[in-house]
């Protein structure tokens, strides 16, 4: 029990003093008063000297208020985007500009205006994913050519190819680098959600030799003088004839490894000269023009640039596999 407070010994020691004589009362009495006294000053004065040695212990602890260096943390471009940046550079300086096509399109600019009508078994190359609700699509109602219910999520930046060619005339040297979906299953190489850089170049005389020169032109500037760059036939039903687009493999330079299959080259693109009906569905005549479309998965291209094994990495937010880029 405490000696002070409401029930102290000392507070309720008083009520006792009824009980003493008024003798005992007049010795008692003082004496409990200056004991009372004695006792409040030593407890006062312990009070004070841990006060006192509390904060001359604070005034050793002093709490630090200056601002702290923080580190200077500089951020940079995503490996994708430095890519698809410097590719962007490579060809402005061969005169082509930049475009935009929707993300959301119509069936007909991502399929049918590129030689892939309806049911055509070219369809099974892209896995579409469709739109059905039009209102959330954004589209002008008086876009041309447009079918409700054939909304989608577009496959391919090619699905600007017939919009340029409405917008321009020809000479027409353009370039798209955009976001293209797909339903894909995915792994090491593939993504549902993909980047995509695509030329269109429209002009008369063109040929196969303009596309083997910007296919070196291309991959040179990227890996290095020593890059070479061969055209292989292959099947693109907007383009004809087509061919994909092989660079001399940058890991064994041509002699054959694991990871170029032991052929010393790799696939690195798809192009071909647009096919005659694809101009036509643009409002150019092909007997007077001709055309190039040329594309690259800019996620490939920099799997290969920096040596990465899974392009889902690119996506993945992890810091630690972004900030070595």
């Amino acid at each position: 029990m405490s000696a002070f407070g409401k029930n102290g010994e000392v507070t309720l020691l008083p009520k006792e003093f009824s009980k003493l004589s008024k003798e005992q009362l007049k010795t008692i009495g003082p004496l409990f008063n200056k004991t009372k006294i004695e006792l409040e000053q030593a407890i006062n004065n312990k009070r004070e000297a841990i006060r006192a040695k509390s904060y001359k212990k604070l005034d050793l602890e002093k709490l630090d208020l200056e601002p702290a260096e923080i580190k200077n943390r500089q951020g940079h471009l995503h490996p994708i985007t430095q890519f698809e940046n410097q590719t962007a550079e490579i060809f402005k300086g061969l005169g082509f500009q930049q475009f935009d096509a929707p993300h959301i399109d119509s069936d007909y600019y991502n399929f049918e205006s590129l030689n892939i009508p309806k049911d055509h078994p070219a369809r099974d190359l892209w896995d579409t994913l469709y739109i059905e609700d039009r209102a959330s699509a954004h589209i002008d109602a008086k876009e041309k050519n447009y079918h409700p219910g054939e909304l989608l999520l577009r496959t391919h930046t090619s699905n600007s190819q017939v919009r340029i060619m409405e917008k321009y005339k020809p000479p027409i040297r353009m370039m798209i680098i955009d976001r293209c979906f797909r339903y894909e299953n995915l792994d090491a190489r593939h993504e549902h959600t993909f980047d995509q850089f695509e030329l269109v170049y429209i002009d008369k005389t063109l040929s196969m030799a303009n596309l083997q020169y910007l296919s070196e032109y291309f991959l040179k500037a990227i890996f290095g003088k020593d890059m070479k760059a061969r055209l292989r036939p292959k099947y693109y039903p907007f383009t004809e004839p087509s061919a994909g687009i092989d660079g001399l493999c940058i890991f064994c330079k041509g002699k054959g490894c694991k990871v170029c299959g032991g052929m010393g080259w790799l696939e690195l693109a798809g192009a071909g000269m647009i096919h005659p009906q694809v101009l036509k569905n643009g409002g150019i005549d092909p007997n007077i023009y001709s055309g190039i479309a040329w594309g690259v998965g800019p996620g490939r291209m920099s799997m290969i640039k920096f040596g990465i094994e899974d392009v889902r990495l690119f996506n993945s937010g992890d810091l630690k596999f972004l900030e070595r880029f």
